[in-house]
Formats: C-alpha cells, sequence, structure tokens
C-alpha cells in the first residue's frame, strides 16, 4: 500500500493533546483468555478426543466427517489476516471504496471453485492437491507446484505475524521479541497436537473474534459520527465513494478493473487450487456438503470485507477535518486503525482488548492454517515416496514435527521481516508472484487437453522470472498520491497545511511495466504461463488423457459423462434402496 509523501517530522507542532493509552486489566484477560482456549482445543482433540490425531486422514482431513459451518469458518478466519482488518479500512480511508468491487470477486471466485476445480478434486480424493499434478502430468510438475506454493506461504506469513505483534506491541508496551516467540508457541502447540480439527475448531472461535471485534468498532464508530447516515454523507463529501473507476489505466493502484480482473485471479488461486482451502473442502462428507460451505464462505467473506470497508468510512468521518497522519499523531498510515480503537475505545473496559484479540485471531488462523497445510503438502511431495513402509501414525508423527519446524523458522523470519522494511513489502507482493503461476498450472491441467509437462514447465519458468522482476522493480517506483486529507479542523492549528491533492498518477522515469497496479500481478503471470505453456505444449506435441477424471467436467468426452451419470445414477439408487430397508428395520 502506498504511503503519504509528507514526512510527519515536517510538519508543525500542533500541541501536545496526545497521549499514550495501554491496555487495562480487562484488556489483558480477554487478550489471554483467547489464547488460552485456542491452547484447549489443542488438548482435546490431541489427547481427550475419542479420534486420536495419528492417521494422515485425521491429521489432514478430519476423518472426512467435519461439518459445514466449523470448516467455512476455518476458511474465512485462514483467508482474513490482521493485515487484512488493519489495511482494508487505512484503503478505504486514504484512496475510497472501489475496493469493495470485491464482490464481483467473491462471486467469479465462488463459480470457478463450484464448478471447475472442487469436482475434479472430488472426484479423485487426493490427500494433497499436487498429487493431482503428478497424475495429470509428472511428478517434475507436482515438485515445482509445491515448492512454489511452500515458498510462498514461508515469505508471506511471518509478515501476517508481525503486523498484529507490532500493534500489540503499540497498545501495551511489551516488548515485540517477548510477544511474537509466545504467540507463535502457542500456535505451533495447538496445531502439532491437534491436526486439522484443531485448526478448523480454533479457527471458528478466532472467526467469532475477529467478526466481534469489527462490529464493536463499526457500531462504536457509528455512535460517535452521526449514523450511517452521517458517515455515508461525511464519505461522500470527502470524495471517498467511488465504485465504478472506469478508467483502464493499469497504473491506477484501485478501479474497476484492476479489483474485478486483478483480484479475481488471486482469489480464485488461493481459494481453488491451493492446498489450504482444497484440503477443508475435501474434509466434508459429500459433494454437496462442500459445496454448501464454499457459499458460506463466500457470503461470510463478502460481509467482513464490507464490515472493514464501513471502518474505513466511518474512521474518515470521525477525522475528516484532523487527519492523525498528516498532523503528525501517528507515524504510518497503517497505524490510523489502531489509533481510532484508542481514542474512541479506551474507556469502554475489554474494548481494546477485543479488537487487539480479534486481529491477534486472523493472524493465528493464518499461520496455524499454513503450518498444517504445509506440514502435509511437504512430507506427501518430498518425503511419503522416502518411505513406502511407513505405518500411519508414522506419517502423523513425521507431519508434527515438520510443523515445529516450520513454526521455528517462520518465528525466525520475523525478526528479519522487522528489519528489512523493504522486504516486507515484497513479501506482501508474493501472492501476486505465485498466485498467477500456480492457477496457470492447474487451470492448463483442468482445461486444456493438449497441455503438457514441457509446456507447464516452460510457462512456470517465464511467468516467475517476470512478475519477479516487475515486483521488484516496483519497490522503486512511485505510487499515486492518495485521496484528500484535511488538518484545517486540528485544535491548537497555528498554520495552514494544504490538503494532500487529489489521487494522481506521478510523473515517473521508470518503465511503465513497473508502475501497473499490484492488482494486475496474478493476472500478468496467469496469462504469461497460458501463452507461453500451450505454445510450448503444442510444438513438442502435446498430450494425451488417460483419465478423463482428470479434466473438468465439461471438458470431458460426451461418452466419459453419459456413463458417469449412470453410474451415479444407479449408486444413488442402491443408497435409496439401503435407507428404506434400514427404515424398515430390515437391515
Amino acid at each position: 500500500m502506498a504511503e503519504f509523501t509528507t514526512e510527519a517530522s515536517t510538519l508543525p507542532d500542533f500541541g501536545s493533546e496526545e497521549h499514550i493509552l495501554r491496555f487495562g486489566i480487562w484488556d489483558y484477560g480477554l487478550f489471554i483468555g483467547m489464547l488460552a482456549i485456542s491452547a484447549l482445543i489443542g488438548v482435546y482433540f490431541g489427547f481427550m478426543s475419542k479420534k486420536k490425531q495419528d492417521n494422515t486422514e485425521e491429521y489432514l482431513l478430519g476423518g472426512k466427517k467435519m461439518s459445514i459451518f466449523p470448516v467455512s469458518c476455518s476458511l474465512i478466519a485462514s483467508h482474513i489476516s490482521g493485515s487484512t482488518i488493519l489495511g482494508v479500512p487505512t484503503q478505504i480511508y486514504a484512496y475510497g471504496t472501489q475496493y469493495w468491487m470485491i464482490v464481483i470477486c467473491a462471486f467469479l471466485t465462488l463459480l470457478s471453485i463450484i464448478y471447475i476445480f472442487l469436482p475434479v478434486f472430488h472426484d479423485l480424493q487426493l490427500t494433497s492437491c499436487f498429487s493431482y499434478l503428478e497424475k495429470r502430468f509428472d511428478r517434475k510438475v507436482r515438485v515445482v507446484a509445491s515448492f512454489m506454493f511452500a515458498l510462498n506461504v514461508m515469505l508471506f506469513v511471518p509478515a501476517v505475524i508481525y503486523v498484529p505483534a507490532l500493534a500489540f506491541n503499540q497498545v501495551t508496551g511489551v516488548n515485540l521479541h517477548l510477544i511474537t516467540p509466545i504467540i507463535c508457541a502457542i500456535c505451533i502447540f495447538y496445531t502439532t497436537v491437534g491436526g486439522l480439527k484443531a485448526v478448523v475448531y480454533t479457527d471458528a472461535l478466532q472467526f467469532i473474534m475477529m467478526v466481534g471485534a469489527t462490529l464493536l468498532v463499526m457500531f462504536l464508530g457509528i455512535g460517535l459520527t452521526g449514523g450511517f447516515s452521517g458517515v455515508w454523507e461525511t464519505a461522500q463529501r470527502g470524495g471517498r465513494l467511488i465504485f465504478f473507476e472506469m478508467d483502464p489505466n493499469p497504473r491506477l493502484g484501485s478501479s474497476f478493473w484492476t479489483v474485478t480482473l486483478g483480484l479475481s485471479v488471486t482469489w480464485i488461486s488461493l481459494l481453488g487450487v491451493t492446498q489450504s482451502s482444497v484440503q477443508r473442502f475435501l474434509s466434508m462428507p459429500d459433494m454437496k456438503s462442500a459445496r454448501k460451505s464454499v457459499w458460506v464462505f463466500t457470503l461470510g467473506m463478502i460481509f467482513i470485507k464490507s464490515c472493514c470497508i464501513f471502518v474505513g468510512l466511518i474512521i474518515y468521518a470521525k477525522y475528516e477535518t484532523c487527519d492523525p497522519y498528516t498532523k503528525g499523531t501517528v507515524s504510518k498510515l497503517d497505524q490510523i486503525l489502531p489509533y481510532f480503537i484508542m481514542d474512541v475505545g479506551a474507556k469502554i473496559p475489554g474494548l481494546p482488548g477485543i479488537f487487539i484479540a480479534g486481529i491477534f485471531s486472523a493472524a493465528l488462523s493464518s499461520m496455524s492454517s499454513s503450518l498444517n497445510t504445509l506440514a502435509g503438502t511437504i512430507y506427501e511431495d518430498f518425503f511419503r515416496h522416502r518411505y513406502p513402509k511407513a505405518s500411519e501414525k508414522q506419517a502423523s508423527n513425521r507431519m508434527k514435527m515438520i510443523v515445529v519446524i516450520l513454526g521455528i523458522i517462520q518465528l525466525a523470519c520475523v525478526f528479519v521481516v522487522e528489519r528489512m522494511g523493504t522486504v516486507f513489502y515484497l513479501t506482501l507482493s508474493l501472492n501476486g508472484i505465485c498466485a498467477g503461476a500456480l492457477l496457470g498450472i492447474f487451470g492448463m491441467g483442468m482445461l486444456l487437453r493438449k497441455a503438457n509437462t514441457k509446456g507447464i514447465i516452460s510457462g512456470t519458468i517465464v511467468s516467475l522470472v517476470i512478475v519477479s522482476v516487475i515486483v521488484i522493480g516496483a519497490q522503486f517506483a512511485k505510487r499515486p498520491s492518495p485521496l484528500p486529507l484535511r488538518v484545517d479542523g486540528c485544535p491548537g492549528m497555528n498554520v495552514t497545511i494544504p490538503a494532500t491533492q487529489a489521487s494522481i498518477l506521478p510523473e515517473d522515469d521508470f518503465p511503465a511495466i513497473f508502475l501497473i497496479s499490484p492488482m494486475y500481478y496474478s493476472l500478468l503471470g496467469f496469462i504469461i504461463i497460458l501463452l507461453v505453456g500451450y505454445t510450448v505444449s503444442l510444438l513438442t506435441g502435446g498430450n494425451e488423457i488417460q483419465d478423463e477424471r482428470l479434466l473438468c467436467h465439461f471438458v470431458r468426452s460426451r461418452e466419459f459423462r453419459e456413463r458417469q451419470k449412470t453410474e451415479e445414477a444407479h449408486y444413488a439408487k442402491i443408497g435409496q434402496t439401503l435407507k428404506e430397508l434400514e427404515a424398515n428395520g430390515k437391515i
């Protein structure tokens, strides 16, 4: 996210009415309680539950008997990080509501999952979605995709942990080096001993915490800013209500096209073809339940994102004429939401604690999901073939050891992120580097019959190289300035500071390719791998499909679809007969 070019140190003194606000006993109690419950859930599923986490199906898929609601909550919590809760309101505060077009992204993602990817994964019933690539192509493609996924997650999660840890440090004064290991240790513990069930149910708890924190902030802010109509009128007055910016210029940080086209590719990749999501969909007992979980997940994502967007408008309404960043009260734009919480909610016992617990809940759910998912991916794709005679219990124990090792590595990376600000922003762009290529690999496998290994690997290399160069180069380029922010209403102001100019594209000598919106990185990577990969596939002889189940259902041959439909009707009739016999007491 772009920051203002104005330095707080160059601004005049507006007075010193600000004072340090810290956690109270209620805040600490609520925060510690959330961590304790998360740990106890791990203890229950690891040591007390009738179903022990001592085999891969239980550890990775929850015995394939998970319920719709906790799985859906887990998916939402896994994909809503602390960076989202802090970053989305900041984005709206500075750049307006164009981001709300993610509603279109959400439904495009839902349709892609339900009608393209989920049926294939469900038909094959694979523990690892990357094993699909080995069946469709060969082991080389599987290893390449697994490595990309692992690298992406290992670099992104430390940033996810660092953001809420920094917020906790700001409101408590507790050293960042102390709180981060404690939080990571608890997450590693319940993920290691509890497996997917512990992750899903702690995610459900943390989802409730996230929703509670966001709603509390929203309703508190509404009461202070003149209600919904007052917030809306203020946002309109400040030029924040932007929904259909149809300018096709790819340099715009946020427009209708960057959001609907760019983010849709990212979301489809992260939610449709990555192990963390597929693993949860396959934990459902049947396809019907899996579809329902996708619907609940989509609606939940829209709700949470919309609440965060409205929180951003509320913050703007509160500070319409006295922006804390321009004034110098906060040193970074991303601190605007924690400042708002401590400014208006410190007098309510426990509110800051609930809010920080909500942010940490988002971070914990992202970290726990990545640990559980990566453990399964790494073991299945890199170690299982080395131990062909290993028992299920031995495999489960090895995955638990991998969880511990991964957790320690991620903890160490948090401190690297702390000292390397440019790397921190680079990790936030890594989704763009890998997401498009991953979606291209699975998309070509399921939709294009002629795609082969040579095409996939060639397209992946070209895509990764080009997008990586763009992401790295973009770190040195200027970004569009935010929308106007005012300080003319600040008390004690003795001088006039001109409002920030309207969001405009800066004059920059950088090549145009480095100035495109980060939202387009995934789309660019996806297009590159399709063009290069399919061209190389055709030039190298194409491919022959041996198993029609490896293709999306509407790409499969007519004969196979008719035979499959007949078999499904036959098994449905058998199932109905068995139910009738059971109801009549004959079996």
